[in-house]
């Protein structure tokens, strides 16, 4: 249901309502950080100091926590599609604010994990899909360069976020830290959601891309609208190499940021060395990032598969190898450039490889081994870590992965009709 002002508002501006739904989705993507891993790790240590744990209770909670917040995922993405975004985001927002204070609370193993299920479920899987899903609604041809416009605003704000929110702990400690994320998150997304959101142009009797009858007719010889439900999605070959690199991708980003100070510290930096170094990764990412849409509406997605897996396996590579002088340095280079195109990747080829039709439900499956993903990989290099005393056999590890998974991407050709 919209607002009286939300209505006014949307049918009385000048221009195409879609540049406001664009400044909502990237401060909805903002505001997922307190379930996100970046902002995460900043508390392991706190974590474990006040509950006495060691690195593989820690990274096994997070992953029973986080698989099981993955389950719901689909069904999330299923009534977006049948309620719409709008009433849906106002339910997540207030869960997930609450979910951040549930954890300030957290004084055992037991609500640890249930902590995580919730800031996973809510922020990382839920309230993610949706922002995402805001965009495809109203861009089509321009998507991957409105998506480009966002993933440079959302990565240069998040960059900040770990050294901001260090900072903030040593002031107020890690427990009043996630209270006042919570009430942020609140205070600021639901005002934001109740006047200003829109489910779809169709709703206020606008197009998508803001175009005329006639240029959106021009514009269907080149996009048409396919409108696969998810099980025809399923029977195609570019869905499962696709949604197994997105599952790989977030396992191996989640387990590299999730042991980022240790794996920093391990090649002899200092714990702000590697808190800063995750805002160079974000100016990286974001400078590449706008790129990555530019590109992603000019090529074959498929290529910027092979691309995105095998520089971020080259990345792993210089994160091993490379001496603490200068591995900042090249791997948040090589990292940010494969960060840019697996990000102009992901933001279109779901919409225009299957539809906005059914993109809830699919792009909820599609969260689902992503959270599950993110679950497994920072356990692995727990587990890693715990017996060998250090990362090298994970890292290299996740190197092999992206290579295959980088070649594998030349075979996922988009679907030319449903699958039968």
């Amino acid at each position: 249901m919209h607002s009286k002002i939300n209505l006014r508002l949307s049918k009385h501006t000048n221009f195409f309502y879609g540049w406001i739904i664009l400044p909502i989705s990237i401060l909805t993507a903002f505001f997922t950080s307190p379930g996100q891993t970046y902002m995460v790790s900043i508390f392991n240590p706190s974590l474990r100091e006040t509950l006495n744990l060691s690195l593989t209770e820690l990274t096994g909670a997070y992953m029973f926590g986080t698989m099981l917040a993955s389950l719901p995922q689909t069904y999330i993405g299923q009534l977006s599609d049948r309620f719409g975004i709008r009433k849906t985001i106002f339910v997540i927002i207030s869960l997930f604010s609450f979910a951040c204070i549930f954890i300030s609370q957290v004084s055992s193993l037991g609500m640890l994990v249930l902590s995580f299920f919730f800031l996973r479920m809510l922020g990382q899987g839920s309230l993610e899909l949706l922002s995402v899903n805001m965009l495809p609604m109203w861009f089509r041809k321009r998507l991957g360069t409105v998506s480009g416009i966002k993933s440079v605003v959302v990565s240069l704000m998040i960059g900040a976020v770990p050294i901001g929110i260090l900072a903030l702990i040593g002031i107020v400690g890690w427990r009043k830290t996630y209270i006042l994320s919570g009430a942020s998150v609140f205070l600021i997304l639901i005002p934001l959601i109740y006047f200003f959101y829109v489910n779809r142009p169709e709703e206020i009797g606008e197009v998508i891309d803001g175009n005329s009858a006639s240029d959106i007719r021009e514009t269907d010889a080149s996009f048409s609208e396919k409108k696969f439900t998810l099980k025809e999605a399923m029977k195609t070959r570019a869905y499962w190499i696709l949604i197994l690199s997105r599952a790989s991708w977030a396992a191996i980003a989640t387990a590299i940021a999730f042991n980022l100070l240790p794996i920093f510290t391990d090649k002899g930096l200092s714990n702000e060395q590697a808190a800063a170094s995750f805002m160079f990764l974000m100016i990286a990412s974001a400078i590449f990032q706008f790129l990555g849409g530019v590109i992603a509406d000019r090529t074959e997605l498929r290529w910027m598969s092979l691309g995105a897996m095998g520089l971020y396996g080259l990345a792993i590579g210089a994160l091993i190898y490379l001496p603490n002088n200068s591995v900042i340095l090249v791997y948040t280079l090589i990292l940010g450039v494969a960060q840019g195109l697996f990000s102009g990747l992901d933001n279109t080829v779901w919409v225009r490889y299957f539809g906005r039709e059914h993109l809830g439900k699919i792009r909820g499956s599609v969260w689902t081994a992503t959270v599950a993903g993110s679950s497994i990989g920072p356990f692995l290099m727990g587990i890693s870590y715990d017996m060998s005393g250090g990362f090298f056999i994970s890292l290299a590890g996740f190197a092999i992965l992206l290579f295959l998974l980088a070649i594998a991407g030349i075979w996922a050709t988009p679907p030319l009709e449903k699958a039968k």
